[in-house]
């Protein structure tokens, strides 16, 4: 009997020891590192385990979670056994909104039950008026009081209804807002979801976990602000981030990193496969048979390459001041120290990265066959060091806004050329030179000649740099011939035509540029764009 006991007791024992229990909690995001289009949520929870199993569910987890991200780590004395991700339907905003319209709803239902009240007293009030005329022994001074009763009753009356009207009027508008609220809801509805962990300790102990997974629906962009003091000042370059998120969950006071790489383009590098060469066949005609019986006869068709083949082949102070930039092989990571809140489906918050200055020569670019207005551009020097990325740019021009314009990165040059909008004060005439025009015969081939005089002012007070931009036509086949007859100096690119005068302008001046040229063709043709 006593060995039945102790065997019993061992047996509770054990299934004590190793019964599991279930712990809900919530993960804190602490740290968010942004991605052009994903984000990686870094959460921290503790948690007290007791001996022995325990099914540990993280509540709260972003509905656009890439589950095979999900990394777990942490310390104290317990061993992780598995990791699973779940979607939990019941935990959404959906029921948090629903109750407050319910709650909204109940407190405009109990004034209207209070107005409703208030008016029929006002009715029985109404319905003693029946006031007895002088002759039937109603005294003046009784008319009076009465009057005044009256008075004082339909004044509290008329007050109450006031009041209540006035509490219901900010409740109507709360629950319209929060009826909006919940269609916005339904319509991008997303359970969030939930984490399970299946840990197993030894003795009772304080789990101290550290959770990070990778979301979709996230990411930034760059925008710029460019300021230009005056030709003589360097540009100062205000790098932001504009930060949007639809994760479901809102990111409140957290700690960012805005992160260059992209995880969601594939890292593989392509392959080259074969290319081979065979005759052209034409490909049957497409022709639609008579109908026979109401039925179309079976009509030629050209079969499509294999779906998988086709895959195979396809190819103030600002808190700038406070960003760490840490540079790796293959990204730049910036470091944010701000802790920002950034809720889910709002608008993007703007972050700013980093206060730049660049040295900078400033030209003004000019193409009178185009515009005879110029363009002032800065060249920035070194431009590889500041990070920069693709990105649309508000311009500023001795504190003035100008325009907008665009940063890229995606250049070879030794600097990089940003338009910062139009120069009015530097302008070019382009006029044809009648008496160089002219076209003649030449035993089969005709010959044309085209002369341009291109005269540049600087009405500015001081001197400037210009680059003058022209072109002459370039031929395409052999029987064509482009002879460059003047161009006083202008460089010109043969594959482009393009014709490119750089020179200093002092102020007040103009110069003039002749640009000559003569087109051979045969006779029996017509060339096009002449």
């Amino acid at each position: 009997m006593k060995i039945l006991k102790i065997a019993f007791f061992v047996s509770i024992s054990i299934s004590n020891i190793w019964a599991q229990s279930e712990k809900r909690v919530n993960a804190k995001i602490e740290h968010v590192t942004v991605f052009l289009s994903q984000a990686q949520l870094d959460n921290s929870l503790r948690v007290n385990l007791p001996q022995g199993a325990t099914k540990i569910i993280i509540e709260n987890i972003a509905n656009t979670i890439d589950p095979n991200s999900i990394q777990v780590g942490g310390t104290g004395d317990f061993t992780l056994l598995g990791v699973k991700y779940n979607r939990n339907y019941l935990n959404t905003k959906q029921y948090s909104v629903q109750d407050s319209i319910k709650k909204t709803r109940y407190d405009i239902e109990n004034i209207d039950m209070l107005l409703a009240v208030a008016a029929n007293e006002e009715k029985m009030i109404m319905a003693n008026v029946d006031i007895k005329s002088e002759k039937d022994g109603l005294l003046p001074e009784d008319l009076k009081e009465m009057t005044d009763l009256f008075r004082q009753k339909l004044t509290e009356l008329g007050t109450r209804k006031l009041q209540l009207l006035r509490q219901k009027e900010p409740l109507t508008e709360r629950k319209s807002r929060l009826e909006r609220q919940l269609a916005e809801i339904n319509n991008a509805f997303l359970p969030l979801g939930e984490i399970e962990l299946s840990v197993v300790a030894n003795s009772s102990t304080t789990a101290n976990i550290q959770l990070s997974y990778v979301a979709s629906s996230a990411g930034w962009s760059p925008s710029y602000d460019l300021r230009v003091k005056d030709v003589k000042s360097p540009v100062s370059i205000a790098y932001k981030a504009n930060v949007y998120q639809n994760t479901g969950l809102d990111w409140k006071s957290v700690k960012l990193t805005l992160s260059t790489s992209n995880p969601s383009v594939s890292g593989y590098k392509p392959e080259l496969y074969p290319l081979y060469l065979s005759f052209w066949v034409p490909a049957p005609v497409m022709r639609k048979e008579a109908r026979v019986g109401g039925q179309p006869e079976m009509m030629v068709a050209m079969a499509a390459a294999p779906a998988a083949e086709a895959a195979d082949m396809a190819e103030m102070k600002s808190i700038a001041n406070t960003v760490e930039v840490v540079q790796s092989s293959l990204s730049v990571n910036f470091e944010i120290s701000t802790l920002y809140t950034i809720p889910t489906g709002g608008q993007a918050e703007t972050v700013e990265i980093q206060s730049l200055s660049a040295d900078t020569q400033y030209k003004s670019m000019i193409s009178p066959k185009l515009d005879p207005n110029a363009f002032l551009v800065a060249e920035v020097k070194d431009w590889e060091k500041l990070n920069l990325m693709n990105g649309e740019a508000n311009v500023y021009f001795e504190n003035k806004f100008v325009g907008k314009t665009y940063i890229s990165e995606n250049t070879t040059e030794e600097s990089m050329k940003i338009s910062l909008g139009k120069d009015l004060r530097i302008t070019a005439k382009r006029e044809e030179i009648e008496n160089y025009k002219a076209r003649k015969a030449v035993g089969s081939n005709i010959r044309e000649s085209f002369g341009y005089k291109i005269t540049v002012k600087n009405a500015k007070s001081e001197a400037i740099k210009v680059i003058l931009e022209d072109q002459v036509p370039v031929s395409q086949d052999s029987d064509i011939e482009v002879s460059l007859d003047e161009m006083q100096g202008g460089n010109i690119t043969p594959e482009s035509g393009k014709v490119t005068w750089e020179f200093d302008l002092p102020a007040t001046q103009s110069k003039e540029i002749l640009l000559k040229y003569t087109v051979k063709y045969p006779k029996n043709k017509k060339v096009n764009n002449l």
